[in-house]
């Protein structure tokens, strides 16, 4: 290598070394001032008010009451009334009154089935079947059909359940008022009624009387009269028929005598009255009636359908009778009489008032029956309009319920019933005593006696008195 070359690379690795050699040497300390900028992150805890709109969602609690139905086995209940077989005829354009009640039951209440118990025709052994009834204490058969004659009897021995309290207003403020005091005893009312029966009135020729100018009679005066009148111009009629054999009827016709003046059964202390001065005049018009020929003596030998037959074969101008005569009198092959007739409610005299002797059936409530409100519900139904009606078509047209007298149905049916209607008001009922019978037989006896001339008619009430008072009422 050339000396110049060596030269230069000596100065080369000098400057190599030199900085290697000072970056190696203690460094010598030196106090610098500088100013540094340092950024430091704080939280600081600033209160600021801010006013922010926030939707808040309210919830309001409702309580709600949880009804829950419960399904409960409806108790089955079974209705058994008592009547005879007619129950189950119809006679008309409705079904018999056993399937109506049944119908109208079952609408209203289909947990009761009704069942008939069918009694005898014949009122004797009917009635000994109650009696064996009621002596057992049986109250199986729940509903029973009353008699009127039966009832005061019944009524004494207690043996059925008032229904003041038991049938609805509604039901009974549709009822005849006369009909409902009929079947009422010492201020309870014992039956509903009536089911069936017959109430007297007056029948009349109304060609004769229109033709002699004459209105029906509302006085016993004004008929006699009218009678005596038209007689004289048609002598081979008579002038008022009605039936006085000495049986039953005979006293239907004194009842309905006597209250046309003024006349009482029994005073205020249960003693007979009906020999009192108000008697002694219903008798002893009886009797003129006769004497004068105003109603012919054979009356005397007549049961009810034989005076009957006088009025329908047109030869009678007054004919007491009961209304269920209206089925036949516009009848053409049962009378000559066709709409040559009227119907009106009985004469009388002051101080007495026109009444229409009522011998009816009713339904009464057996007192030990297990189920009184069941029964009560029944009988109701029987007696509420569309039972009624029924009954009306089917079998005749004496009811309880005063509806039924303005049905257009009905009086399609029977264009009459508002004479009925008339003649129903006026309804009195047999004499209330439960020694019924006894005492109907010591009357027909005395009245028969009197009207045939046997007996003054005042020895004749002071004699039945004596023996109705030692009955007993």
């Amino acid at each position: 290598m050339s000396k110049k070359r060596s030269f230069w690379f000596v100065i080369v690795v000098l400057m190599m070394i030199l900085p290697l050699a000072a970056a190696c040497a203690t460094p010598t300390p030196q106090v610098v001032e500088k100013q540094v900028e340092v950024t430091v992150e704080k939280q600081v805890e600033v209160i600021k008010e801010v006013v922010k709109t926030v939707e808040v969602e309210v919830v309001q609690t409702v309580e709600v009451e949880k009804v829950v139905t419960v399904e409960v086995p409806v108790k089955q209940e079974i209705v058994t009334l008592a009547y005879n077989g007619y129950f189950e005829k119809t006679f008309g354009p409705a079904a018999p009154p056993i399937d109506a009640i049944r119908e109208e039951v079952a609408k209203k209440y289909p947990n009761i089935e009704v069942r008939l118990n069918i009694m005898p025709y014949e009122a004797g052994p009917w009635r000994d079947n109650y009696l064996a009834w009621f002596q057992a204490e049986d109250g199986t058969t729940d509903l029973i059909g009353m008699g009127l004659y039966w009832l005061p009897e019944f009524a004494k021995a207690d043996w059925l359940l008032p229904l003041n309290d038991l049938i609805s207003p509604d039901v009974l403020g549709k009822l005849n008022p006369a009909y409902l005091d009929a079947f009422t005893v010492d201020g309870q009312l014992l039956a509903l009624g009536p089911w069936w029966g017959g109430i007297g009135g007056l029948y009349y020729r109304k060609d004769l009387l229109e033709a002699a100018g004459i209105a029906p009679p509302q006085t016993y005066a004004e008929l006699v009269d009218a009678a005596k009148q038209i007689t004289a111009q048609n002598p081979e009629l008579s002038g008022w028929t009605w039936p006085a054999l000495k049986e039953q009827v005979l006293v239907n016709r004194w009842v309905e005598y006597l209250s046309g003046h003024g006349g009482s059964y029994f005073d205020a202390a249960g003693q007979c009255a009906m020999n009192d001065a108000n008697g002694l005049a219903a008798l002893n018009f009886m009797k003129s009636l006769l004497d004068e020929g105003v109603t012919p003596l054979e009356a005397l030998t007549w049961k009810e359908e034989e005076s009957q037959v006088r009025f329908t074969s047109g030869l009678s101008v007054f004919h007491t009778g009961r209304q269920d005569m209206m089925f036949w009198l516009n009848d053409p092959a049962q009378s000559k009489v066709v709409d040559k007739w009227g119907f009106v409610p009985m004469p009388a005299v002051e101080p007495g008032q026109g009444a229409g002797f009522f011998e009816g059936w009713g339904f009464s409530i057996n007192k030990y029956t297990e189920n009184p409100e069941a029964v009560a519900k029944v009988l109701e139904v029987m007696f509420d309009f569309p039972v009624q009606k029924a009954f009306n078509l089917s079998q005749g047209p004496v009811q309880a319920h005063m509806d039924v007298y303005s049905d257009p149905e009905v009086l399609a049916n029977n264009p009459n019933m508002p004479l009925i209607e008339k003649v129903a008001s006026t309804a009195i009922p047999p004499i209330p005593s439960p020694r019924f019978a006894e005492i109907s037989s010591i009357l027909t006896e005395e009245l028969h006696a009197a009207l045939a001339g046997l007996k003054a008619p005042q020895d004749a009430l002071d004699a039945a008195c004596a023996q109705i008072d030692a009955v007993g009422p």
